[in-house]
């Protein structure tokens, strides 16, 4: 595997909105101990939207990512990126990263969500400023089964990123269409409705992405409900991550693996923790 940093290694989660993660837990202190009942020793901290946060929400971000530091978590930045001006998304995700003492950065690029809109050479434009402005490890967070959206994009990055970290949330996959277009190498077929397969078959099709170019992977599991028509339910959520933590042994083939997320809204229950706690994910031979 390649050198990403210990920010994307091995255990952890995402920390979507700081505010609403510290009042989960009650206090900074209670969600340190929480991450570190789960044994993780990475957190990935939102640190900018389409724009900067306000002065005071950076000021609590600001003081949960030197909690965390403390505490011996590794700390990334994430944001989120348009693409509708690049230049000024690469200056935005440097700018913030530098305002919170950070090295290592994952740019969230999902075209055609949220309006967002990527074109190749914008992706080349992005990921060129980033890397030259980012000290440390440098990745890109995005779809699972990546054929199905715009590959391209990201064999544009491939070249200039460290990591890329494919958002595999289950729910309900593979689907029927997904077990019939895709097979294992060999031929076999994967299972239909298994959260263990449909993690299995994403990280398939990006090592075809990839093509022998050695980039790390860290996967993104699901922690949330909520979403879907109709909506994913939280027992169904539950229901599926217990599938996934005792069915699914690949941890060989990525270097990390975390959560999205770890708390505020639909995410990260009182249930899932429990499971997450006893899997010892913090134990896996990574590779």
């Amino acid at each position: 595997m390649a050198g990403s940093s210990k920010a994307f290694r091995k255990h952890g989660t995402y920390v979507y909105e700081v505010p609403a993660t510290i009042a989960r837990y009650g206090t900074t202190a209670l969600t340190i101990e929480a991450m570190k009942e789960a044994q993780m020793s990475h957190a990935w901290v939102r640190i900018h939207a389409q724009g900067p946060y306000p002065t005071n929400e950076k000021r609590s971000i600001a003081a949960f990512i030197d909690a965390l530091k403390k505490a011996d978590i590794a700390v990334a930045g994430w944001g989120w990126c348009q693409g509708s001006d690049a230049t000024a998304d690469a200056k935005l995700a440097v700018k913030e990263l530098k305002s919170f003492g950070l090295s290592d950065y994952v740019a969230d690029i999902e075209h055609g969500v949220h309006g967002a809109n990527w074109e190749l050479s914008e992706i080349t434009n992005f990921c060129t400023r980033v890397r030259a402005g980012v000290s440390g490890s440098f990745g890109i967070t995005t779809f699972p089964l990546i054929d199905w959206h715009e590959p391209e994009l990201m064999t544009a990055a491939l070249s200039i990123v460290d990591m890329f970290n494919p958002q595999i949330y289950w729910h309900h996959f593979p689907n029927k269409k997904m077990v019939t277009q895709f097979k294992r190498s060999g031929g076999a077929a994967y299972r239909q409705n298994q959260a263990p397969e449909y993690v299995d078959l994403c990280l398939d099709r990006w090592t075809k992405l990839m093509g022998g170019v050695q980039k790390d992977i860290v996967v993104t599991g699901q922690a949330y409900w909520g979403e879907g028509v109709p909506p994913f339910s939280q027992q169904a959520a539950e229901d599926k991550l217990d599938e996934f933590l005792p069915g699914w042994s690949g941890y060989g083939r990525i270097i990390g693996m975390n959560w999205w997320h770890f708390g505020g809204g639909s995410s990260m229950s009182h249930r899932m923790r429990n499971s997450i706690n006893k899997a010892g994910l913090g134990n896996k031979k990574y590779g």
